[in-house]
């Protein structure tokens, strides 16, 4: 589907996914500027890199079929400052992007723009929902506080899944990948055109796993399906659905014996594999995009339906709860901007939009099986036992306002603010209140309410045609999950909240360079974080979340991508960091446990002459040293408790032996490097999640 564009400043802010052939109508006019540099995530339209005083960085479709990866993580963590780990070789994950390794709503994930859960019910494995299997364009992140667009969640990052666009004539492909430990995954996707103004593209996945430990098995089937309508005078509709299906063996961290001695230990009791633990998670999207362009303003709306199940064993604790829930959401994300001239010339713009989300969650949590734990206070659980059962209904109501001017030759002045209203509506089925038992306390129905105001502000002073200076003030915050606020122990003031709101504040430095042959990106961040909300443990052992007043992240990022010659082509990504507590009641001056001291990717890319259509990588993924536990503690013998971090390598390779027929091959962890993933201390242990040994998959892809 053809559709003229006028060559703006509007038209490059036009959204990805309702013009297919934007980028191509852009690129003549930066013709130096390789395509991965438009970007969408900070404005939910179109932008070159250089135009944005922001961290934001994408990975290709050239990158991501190089990778082939079975995880998002095998693609993310090329990216400066990002660290995703895949857990237990499965489909979850923990993310580290300006934070430690963690598992707590620091991050927006998003796919094509709409939010992929919400933030009452955030979920760390919510990237597990998009289609990175079925259908994928690209990857971008957004590093720090989001923009005016963005509100919970965007503290950290803002990372966007971005599906494939109709194709502009009809293609099917077909693809299989093997791998060790039983792997396979087949792919089949049909893109056609239905008449001059409408086609759709219809994707499916089904993937098996048995995992390379005990009890890591997984299965997931995923199906998306894209519908695009040119309704004339600059209008469009996009209508997606994504719709997957997961189940997974649930394992756990290993002691510091099993690590030395069996890796490939499932960490659970023969008691608990009895009952096969398991998770299993279903979900659906319905969303549509409409687009008009009228007069030069731009108008999107974006109405979507949202409904995900995630029930599974809570393997981390010793009684292993079993956990339900199911999440329904409504949802609409309304912008307009509008373009204002001087003197016939575009000189400024003004966007302005409105969220609204509706969301109702019902949550349960009971005992599977008799059990008795061990050790100090030792307590003894009856199967059936409730621990919570309740609904919560989330509402939330988001008006925001972005302005945009040129104040000087090549220096740009943004500024935007967001208002965030939320409310809580919990209502408690158990029929009994107070303390219930093993440390745990039940509430009475009850209505919470949140609101926050975001202000953001930002200078881009392009320095030539190809760079630019950016400095950046954004102000974000993190809701309370309604597990937090209502699922508490016998510590929490029962009679209040248990949490506040996090509130942040990223103060960022930054420069970027498109040259012929070398894209820069560096940046300098300071990040607070006000009322931090944190885990702590009580003198049973038992972990509940308190505020922690206020932690400090700091550090800078730098990746550079050069292209040596038409046979050689490197890129790096390095970040240096650090994570403390600046005002806390036990940790105030040390750091966060999970907090490397530094994040490392170097791929580098051979493309022989005589070889054509052949692409080989190697890469080499590093993390540093870091905290254990946020005590910063020393064992018996009085050495602190940090874990050395890794370095592994990786081969990959891509042959596309004709327009047709293409194979792709890699080896994770090529020298069988015996690393830990991620190390803690905790109940006065050590636990380790052993990283995955050296790994190969093979495949092949036919497309006509």
């Amino acid at each position: 589907m053809t559709i003229k564009v006028k060559i703006s400043l509007l038209s490059l802010l036009i959204s990805q996914s309702c013009c297919p052939v934007l980028a191509e109508i852009l690129l003549p006019a930066h013709n130096d500027i390789n395509i991965e540099r438009i970007t969408v995530t900070a404005t939910r339209q179109q932008s070159l890199d250089t135009d944005l005083a922001m961290s934001l960085q994408g990975i290709s479709k050239e990158e991501l079929t190089i990778d082939n990866g079975q995880h998002v993580a095998e693609s993310l963590n090329s990216i400066s400052g990002v660290l995703v780990d895949q857990l237990s070789g499965g489909q979850g994950h923990k993310t580290a992007i300006r934070m430690p390794m963690n598992t707590s709503g620091y991050y927006l994930f998003l796919q094509d723009n709409v939010p992929l859960q919400s933030p009452a019910f955030f979920n760390h494995n919510a990237l597990w929902w998009s289609s990175f299997n079925s259908n994928i364009a690209r990857m971008e992140v957004l590093k720090g506080a989001g923009t005016a667009l963005y509100g919970s969640g965007a503290v950290a990052a803002t990372v966007n899944i971005l599906s494939e666009e109709v194709a502009e004539s009809p293609e099917t492909e077909i693809g299989l990948m093997l791998g060790e430990n039983e792997y396979s995954k087949v792919l089949l996707s049909h893109s056609n055109i239905l008449s001059s103004t409408q086609g759709f593209r219809v994707s499916a996945s089904y993937l098996d796993n048995e995992g390379w430990r005990d009890h890591t098995g997984s299965k997931r089937a995923e199906i998306t399906l894209r519908h695009e309508l040119d309704l004339g005078d600059d209008e469009h509709l996009v209508t997606s659905l994504v719709m997957s299906d997961l189940e997974q063996e649930m394992a756990a961290n290993l002691t510091e014996s099993l690590y030395n001695t069996d890796r490939t230990n499932s960490g659970l009791s023969d008691a608990v594999l009895a009952s096969d633990p398991l998770r299993k998670t279903q979900y659906i999207r319905l969303s549509s995009q409409w687009d008009k362009i009228a007069d030069d303003n731009y108008f999107s709306l974006i109405p979507y339906y949202r409904y995900r199940t995630n029930d599974y064993t809570a393997t981390w604790n010793q009684n292993m709860p079993k956990v339900e829930s199911k999440m329904q959401t409504l949802g609409l994300l309304a912008l307009a901007n509008f373009e204002h001239s001087n003197g016939g010339e575009s000189d400024s713009d003004t966007t302005v939009g409105l969220d609204i989300e509706l969301t109702k969650g019902e949550q349960l949590s009971y005992q599977p099986l008799d059990f008795t734990t061990t050790g100090y206070k030792a307590d003894t659980f009856t199967k059936g036992e409730k621990f919570y059962d309740d609904t919560t209904e989330y509402i939330s109501v988001s008006p925001y306002i972005q302005y945009k001017r040129n104040i000087v030759t090549n220096l740009d002045l943004t500024f935007g603010a967001r208002y965030d209203y939320a409310q809580y509506n919990f209502s408690n089925h158990l029929g009994v209140y107070g303390d219930i038992g093993h440390g745990k306390r039940s509430l009475e129905d009850r209505t919470d309410r949140f609101n926050h105001f975001s202000p953001k502000a930002s200078l881009n002073y392009h320095l030539t045609p190809d760079s630019s200076l950016y400095l950046r003030y954004a102000n974000s915050f993190r809701l309370p999950t309604a597990s937090s606020l209502y699922h508490l122990t016998i510590k929490d003031n029962g009679d209040a909240k248990a949490v506040d709101p996090e509130i942040s504040n990223t103060y960022e430095l930054g420069y970027k360079a498109n040259w012929q042959a070398i894209s820069f990106d560096t940046a300098l961040y300071y990040m607070d974080v006000d009322d931090g909300i944190v885990h702590a443990y009580n003198d049973e052992g038992q972990r509940y979340l308190t505020n922690a007043t206020r932690v400090i992240h700091k550090g800078f990022e730098v990746s550079v991508a050069w292209e040596m010659n038409e046979q050689l082509n490197i890129s790096a990504a390095y970040s240096k960091s650090k994570h403390e507590f600046d005002q806390h009641d036990e940790y105030s001056g040390n750091e966060m446990a999970a907090a490397p001291d530094y994040i490392a990717n170097l791929r580098l890319r051979y493309m022989p002459r005589f070889l054509e259509g052949f692409t080989g990588m190697l890469e080499l993924q590093s993390i540093g040293e870091y905290w254990l536990d946020d005590a910063n503690s020393q064992d018996d013998n009085g050495i602190d408790r940090i874990e050395d971090g890794y370095t592994i390598a990786n081969i990959k390779a891509l042959y596309q032996a004709s327009e047709q027929l293409s194979f792709n091959a890699r080896i994770l962890n090529v020298t069988n490097e015996e690393y830990a993933q991620e190390a803690s201390y905790r109940y006065g242990k050590a636990q380790y999640s052993p990283g995955a040994p050296i790994t190969a998959y093979v495949g092949v892809n036919y497309q006509w």
